[in-house]
């Protein structure tokens, strides 16, 4: 029933509806952010712009005063103030998030002083097993607010992560993110061990059906002939390399900077021509064995959010730097909404914490697309199909309750119910829309006429009122 529930929060609740309609005026009163600043797009334009930001205050550290006239306090005084700049935005944006989450949810009529936020409720669930996971993520009754759990991370992670994001970092995440145990995850993923959403076009499809469908969906975007050359960026446990090589007789090399999905992709695809390589995406170019003219098709599966807001220009940039001027693009990726709430920076915040460490480029759209079209791509196609990616996680779900007593066994109670809250919490968030999944199909925005024609040709919507 979790996939078929919607979310309730704040509808029909007779206490709720009469907490807002007494404090009517409090609900559109904005203390905290009396602007509306949009405090998710002021993040990522700092990020993004972080070595710029950083070159500028240099400047100014070094050259406080252009007038040697100036007493020498007042120069001290703006070095202060300089070296000051970074640590109190963060400061005050953490504030200011915290603040606002806590403003939100007593606008809503969450009752914030005698009942625990949503966080803290998972947390406990996690730790003890006791209460009912789905009554406390959909009940409506605990306030998605910021505290403890949110700012620990802050302060321990998400800043070093977002800010630098070295080559460094995304191999300490991938032990966290992707090296459990092969059967860790192959209890929740299933036979096809896909780690990205499926396609359920009828809605009646099985786990293996939808993914199986998507891989179809992907070698037709890609208009993909036998003999040509795939790159997959982020392969995976190697299924999409395998469909690709032994259905449509492509030659598929596999990047992934995994051991264990390495380790599984070599044995799996034993009797087929598919190529796998332990390599950085963001260091392929240094590789000798790569086709000198570039690769025909190249995918990229829900690998780009690990690359980082501020080096996502630098990750395109090497893509389109391997792709024939003929050549198309797939780039499917997580994403959030530009019409945030405060659930979902908690639940990213829990993702990044423990699911996906340092996977900050999950981003609205608008942000993608731009991405794409600065680093020189033509957007040909792009799907939003988050519903779809719902669905996904809860037949995951379904696979990993139904392997609970092997898990415990293995890992332990706590790990496996802290991977259950996320495979719950991500059904409802991908199904209210706070995440998403984009799909999208590309080309080279500056060459070929004749590739961005046959692309438009062949994707053109078709059977239109048939």
């Amino acid at each position: 029933n979790i996939i078929s529930q919607r979310d309730n929060n704040n509808l029909h609740l007779p206490w709720r509806e009469s907490f807002c309609c007494h404090f009517t005026n409090f609900c559109n009163m904005k203390i905290f952010n009396p602007l509306d600043l949009d405090l998710f797009g002021v993040v990522l334009f700092l990020v993004e712009n972080v070595p710029y930001l950083v070159a500028g205050l240099v400047v100014l550290l070094i050259f406080p005063s252009f007038s040697p006239r100036d007493p020498k306090n007042a120069v001290t005084v703006r070095r202060t103030l300089v070296l000051a700049f970074i640590p109190a935005l963060i400061v005050i944006i953490s504030f200011s998030v915290f603040a606002c989450s806590w403003e939100d949810a007593y606008a809503r009529g969450y009752q914030i002083f005698s009942q625990p936020s949503l966080r803290s409720m998972l947390e406990s669930y996690i730790e003890t097993g006791d209460g009912d996971l789905n009554d406390i993520l959909e009940s409506g009754k605990y306030a998605p607010t910021f505290g403890y759990y949110e700012l620990r991370y802050l302060a321990k992670d998400l800043l070093r992560h977002t800010l630098f994001h070295t080559n460094d970092h995304n191999e300490e995440n991938i032990d966290e993110g992707y090296n459990k145990g092969n059967d860790w995850f192959n209890s929740m993923l299933g036979e096809t061990m896909m780690y990205t959403s499926g396609l359920y076009p009828t809605g009646s499809e099985t786990l293996e059906e939808a993914q199986n469908y998507k891989i179809d969906y992907v070698a037709d975007a890609l208009q993909l002939q036998p003999g040509h050359t795939v790159l997959d960026i982020g392969c995976g446990w190697t299924y999409v390399a395998k469909r690709l090589t032994e259905k449509y007789k492509a030659k598929v090399t596999g990047v992934t900077l995994s051991k264990e999905q390495l380790k599984w992709g070599t044995k799996w695809n034993a009797n087929n021509d598919a190529k796998f390589v332990l390599q950085d995406a963001m260091k392929i170019k240094e590789r000798d064995d790569l086709p000198e003219d570039g690769f025909d098709r190249i995918t990229s599966l829900e690998m780009a959010e690990h690359v980082g807001v501020r080096r996502y220009q630098e990750f395109l940039g090497i893509v389109k730097s391997l792709l024939k001027d003929d050549g198309v693009f797939y780039f499917q990726v997580a994403g959030l909404r530009r019409y945030w709430r405060f659930e979902d920076l908690a639940w990213g915040l829990f993702m990044g914490e423990h699911v996906f460490p340092g996977a900050d480029a999950s981003c609205p759209l608008g942000w993608v697309s731009d991405q794409l079209e600065r680093a020189g791509f033509e957007i040909q196609r792009v799907h939003n199909m988050g519903s779809h990616y719902s669905r996904t996680l809860a037949d995951w779900l379904v696979n990993w309750r139904s392997n609970e007593a092997d898990i415990v066994a293995k890992y332990g109670a706590e790990s496996y119910r802290r991977w259950e809250v996320f495979l719950a919490w991500s059904v409802r968030v991908a199904r209210q829309g706070s995440s998403t999944l984009f799909m999208f199909t590309l080309t080279k925005a500056d060459v070929m006429d004749e590739r961005r024609i046959s692309s438009q040709n062949h994707l053109v919507p078709k059977d239109i009122g048939a």
